[in-house]
């Protein structure tokens, strides 16, 4: 018998509510701010895709190709939709069903921890979850991180007590892991890898419990192994055939992986987080990006046309299998500088950076917990559950060894680190609650946790090379600037954009951004004063970057600033655009008149300017301005010159 199994049974019966109150209190308080911001508004990025994904679903209006994203997180919103909630409410009960699940998730990691440690291990574990801010932050996001490490948790409450479990194990458990596990895959993938270790842990565990000396010790094995191998099975069994439904393909891991793989792995890739390599244009920028870079790029390196991603995939997996077993230098140096991401306290970016959104919130910003705190504790409680539950602690090491070799073989980004940083919160809850646990220990034991603190300590706060990059804040700002516009929020826009041009000058995002929030101000006669001269300076950029949107808008700050042939001749290079022959009408162009704005209005009828000239000029549209109220709009945005 292997000595772990003597160790007392704690009992789990801990402090919950408590845990789930406080931990409630905090996340929705957060939340109410958020519901008041542009982004807690309005569904961005990899949440308007799992929305239009849900939508698909409900309507059976799948597209007939594999599923490009895991369809886990689309199916749950799907679920809340023909559950009643309204199409457009189904956004901001996201938001909350986040927020329940993350008070859910802080209640099952103090289980574990009371589990393995002891009541007060499990209380301090559930609030180093509850009331740590990136958790949160990822909470009240319409994504797919906390419903899924709720499955991981879930699967790790059930097998908490196998761990160090006299044989005969329990197959129920291991069956209901292996369920809870593949759940988590099929909402994020990265928990595949944890679902492949569970038969072999079953092994493992079973061989520690009761080492195999007859035929009889090798049969009591087979069932939880066996559970543990075929009980996810069932789960993705089930995506695949939807899948095949759909499309004629089987499958239940997403289409994206192979080219995420690669562009996680290639030369010159940083690994921390996915960088575009293409600017897109502006009909493309609208799908997922990955996507069409993917298909774009595969084009530009075999010369075919309409490519697909079953034409795609197998060349990225094959262009990353070559690199690896021909550079296996260079792929472990890359390597190496991503495992030093991973455990740098750090948060890496994943389309938005979560240190720059927490420290706007007013819930967050203060709060000292991060990843380097629940890793320095945590490996603290690694040491005393090495002492106290080796087997334990032995399995918990292997299960942290999956979570974090998926995120090494791919982004090291902050959603691939959660469920490491839940496993980290337990263990911390176990080194947080005993202090004096290392008094009296023998000075070996002692020196040793303490230099893992330590070094932990350096990985973690250390800034070596550009671990600590807050260059991608140009991204949250250009982010938060077109919710802001899509709200209706001109001023935020402006300001976020003016913000991201202060990081990068060129960011097309941003110009478009700059100059249509500026002109909806001036429009609203709420610019902010003194603004004018950067509203022109973006104007300037963003014609000089030859972009074909705008244009029109950008001239007006020419002429606003006395420029008026450059104005003129911006306008007149456009041609028959609504707009342009707006605008030259409206600054007194002589070669026009009424008859070529309305030979084109109706082409323009939602453009504000064509709306302004239509209503100066009696051209009937369909929704006019009266005369009345555009004439002082058009004394405003366009001064007369001497």
């Amino acid at each position: 018998m292997s000595a772990s199994t003597d160790a007392p049974v704690r009992p789990t019966r801990i402090a919950w509510p408590l845990v789930a109150l406080i931990t409630a209190v905090y996340v929705f308080a957060h939340l109410l701010w958020y519901l008041g911001t542009p982004l807690g508004r309005v569904p961005v990025l990899d949440e308007r895709e799992e929305l239009s994904f849900a939508h698909a679903i409900v309507t059976g209006t799948l597209p007939a190709e594999p599923f490009y994203r895991a369809p886990g997180y689309a199916l749950f919103l799907a679920v809340l939709q023909v559950g009643g909630v309204p199409g457009r409410a189904v956004f901001p009960a996201a938001l909350i069903a986040g927020a329940l699940l993350h008070v859910v998730n802080a209640v099952l990691l103090a289980l574990v921890a009371a589990r393995w440690f002891d009541r007060r291990a499990g209380f301090a574990a559930g609030l180093l979850y509850g009331l740590n801010p990136v958790f949160i932050h990822f909470a009240v996001r319409a994504s797919d991180a906390t419903p899924a490490l709720t499955a991981f948790l879930a699967g790790l409450v059930v097998l908490a007590p196998e761990l160090d479990a006299p044989a005969p194990l329990r197959t129920r458990r291991w069956l209901a892991a292996s369920l809870a596990w593949a759940v988590a895959t099929i909402l994020r993938p990265n928990y595949f890898l944890p679902w492949l270790l569970l038969p072999a842990l079953a092994w493992w565990v079973l061989r520690q419990a009761e080492p195999p000396s007859s035929d009889a010790g090798a049969s009591r094995r087979r069932p939880p192994v066996v559970a543990a191998a075929c009980g996810g099975l069932v789960c993705f069994a089930l995506i695949a055939i939807w899948q095949y439904r759909v499309c004629g393909t089987p499958g239940f891991l997403p289409s994206q992986g192979p080219y995420n793989l690669w562009a996680a792995n290639a030369p010159g890739a940083n690994g921390r987080y996915y960088v575009q390599r293409l600017s897109l244009p502006a009909a493309l920028a609208v799908q997922n990006p990955a996507r069409v870079e993917s298909l774009l790029l595969y084009e530009q390196a075999t010369g075919r046309r309409n490519a697909t991603l079953a034409q795609a995939n197998p060349y990225w997996r094959g262009r990353f299998v070559a690199y690896v077993t021909r550079h296996p230098l260079d792929w472990l140096r890359l390597l190496g500088s991503k495992l030093y991401a991973l455990l740098n306290d750090w948060e890496q970016y994943n389309n938005e950076t979560p240190a720059f959104h927490i420290a706007r919130s007013p819930w967050l910003r203060w709060n000292p917990l991060s990843w380097g705190v629940l890793f320095v504790l945590g490996l603290a409680g690694v040491g005393r559950l090495a002492i106290e539950r080796p087997r334990t602690a032995l399995a918990a090491g292997w299960i942290a060894a999956a979570v974090a070799l998926s995120a090494l073989l791919f982004f090291v980004s902050a959603r691939f680190r959660l469920p490491l940083a839940a496993l980290a919160a337990v263990l911390a809850g176990g080194g947080l609650a005993a202090p004096l646990f290392w008094v009296g220990r023998p000075r070996r034991q002692r020196f040793t946790v303490a230099a893992a603190c330590a070094l932990a300590a350096f990985v973690a706060f250390s800034r070596f090379g550009a671990v600590h990059d807050p260059a991608t804040f140009v991204q949250d700002h250009t982010l938060l600037a077109r919710a802001a516009e899509t709200v209706g929020d001109d001023a935020t826009a402006w300001t976020e954009a003016e913000a991201a041009l202060a990081l990068r000058p060129d960011h097309p995002d941003a110009l478009r951004l700059a100059v249509s929030s500026y002109f909806n101000l001036l429009l609203a006669d709420a610019a902010p004063p003194g603004a004018e001269p950067a509203w022109r300076s973006a104007a300037e950029r963003l014609l000089a970057s030859g972009a074909t949107d705008l244009r029109p808008i950008a001239a007006l700050a020419l002429w606003r600033a006395g420029e008026t042939p450059r104005a003129l001749a911006e306008w007149r290079g456009l041609g028959a655009a609504p707009s342009a022959v707006a605008a030259r009408l409206l600054a007194g162009d002589p070669s026009l008149d009424r008859a070529a704005l309305a030979a084109i209005a109706s082409r323009g009828a939602d453009e504000p300017l064509v709306r302004l000239a239509a209503a100066v000029f009696d051209v009937p549209l369909a929704h006019p301005l009266t005369a009345d109220a555009a004439r002082p709009i058009v004394a405003r945005l366009f001064p007369r010159h001497p």
